[in-house]
């Protein structure tokens, strides 16, 4: 499933807000044509109807807090996993409990054009960030190249 990762879609965002960090990459990502023209639009409605903020701390209380914002198959064009370190923590609400917003430094972007990996991918990332050691390394790096070795190196292992 490391295909799912390439090392220059690996990210790093200054983005001050969900709708602007979502904008940052729709931009990147449909000047590569791995998205549809819909895809900003779908991708901030569907976060806003089905958050997707994680607590990390009932995992662990040291783990950041992350967030895999995701969309429907027809707004993609691939499948693949978009990892973003955020600069600024963003606030999003938490998937378990949408009425709690949660601060989050990390982002999974879901594009999949087969909508029945979806368990699949994301059964994945929990495992990856719940089960790899010293994450936290991961979650703190500014370091694209850090983060996708790291990624390489670990996920699905």
């Amino acid at each position: 499933m490391t295909d799912l990762f390439n090392k220059d879609l690996v990210f790093v965002s200054n983005a001050e807000s969900k709708d602007e960090l979502f904008k940052e990459i729709y931009d990147i990502l449909r000047d590569k044509d791995l998205v549809k023209d819909n895809f900003y639009e779908m991708i901030v409605e569907r976060e806003n109807n089905y958050p997707t903020g994680l607590d990390m701390s009932v995992v662990n209380e040291n783990l950041s807090n992350i967030a895999i914002p995701h969309t429907e198959p027809s707004t993609v064009n691939v499948t693949k996993i978009i990892p973003v370190k955020l600069i600024n923590k963003l606030e999003f609400a938490n998937m378990i409990d949408p009425d709690r917003k949660i601060e989050v430094d990390f982002a999974f972007i879901i594009l999949n054009n087969n909508g029945g990996d979806q368990t699949n991918i994301l059964s994945s990332i929990m495992d990856f960030v719940t089960q790899t050691d010293d994450i936290q390394a991961m979650f703190d790096s500014t370091d694209s190249d850090y983060i996708y070795n790291f990624i390489e190196k670990y996920f699905n292992k």
